[in-house]
């Protein structure tokens, strides 16, 4: 074998290792990629619970406060009427 195909074999040789390392290196960026992506998608999906559950008890405890209004309202209602009944018959 001559230097030239010498050369030429190491030359490809380095060729074909620096394409599998390429290849690893491309993989596993894709792996960090995708495995960052998961992440942030868990994150999202932790935050809408979050708010989800927030928004929950805001509307928990406003329907609380309407029953609570509903309730101070009727009973201003009962005692206004109640107060009408006595000063109409007299």
């Amino acid at each position: 074998m001559s230097e030239f195909e010498t050369a030429t074999l190491a030359f490809q040789n380095a060729s074909l290792a620096a394409t599998y390392w390429a290849t690893y290196v491309q993989a596993g960026v894709a792996g960090l990629v995708g495995l960052v992506q998961c992440l942030l998608i868990a994150y999202g999906l932790r935050l809408m619970q979050r708010n989800n559950a927030d928004r929950q008890r805001q509307t928990d405890l406003a329907e609380k406060r309407h029953e609570e209004s509903m309730l101070a309202l009727h009973q201003q209602g009962e005692a206004l009427r109640t107060l009408i009944e006595r000063t109409a018959h007299q």
